[in-house]
């Protein structure tokens, strides 16, 4: 309900509460894309959120932040980033590198 009419801050309140990881993670993607840059990742690293963090970074299409990130706190997020970031060059053309990434992502 809450999700639905956009009342963010009660979404994740609730799903703190009643909710598991990946729904609290989802909700609080949410709230951080409202915010502006930097503030959204700082919120979730704040919340306890750091698998989130590095979703949220890498979906941003900021791919050095959300490798740091995963390399300093969740280093099995790691090859999740790889296969986004090899997503992401095989779009720009950038097909060696890409190749490159996918084989870093185990996704040969």
């Amino acid at each position: 309900m809450y999700r639905a009419h956009e009342m963010w801050e009660d979404a994740l309140r609730v799903a703190k509460a009643n909710g598991n990881q990946k729904e609290l993670g989802e909700i609080a993607i949410k709230i951080a894309e409202n915010m502006e840059g930097e503030k959204g990742t700082q919120f979730l690293i704040k919340n306890g959120l750091i698998e989130a963090a590095v979703d949220f970074e890498a979906n941003q299409e900021r791919f050095d932040d959300a490798f740091r990130l995963a390399n300093n706190h969740a280093k099995y997020k790691l090859p999740e980033v790889h296969l986004k970031y090899a997503l992401h060059l095989e779009d720009e053309n950038r097909f060696k590198e890409a190749e490159e990434e996918f084989i870093k992502a185990n996704k040969p």
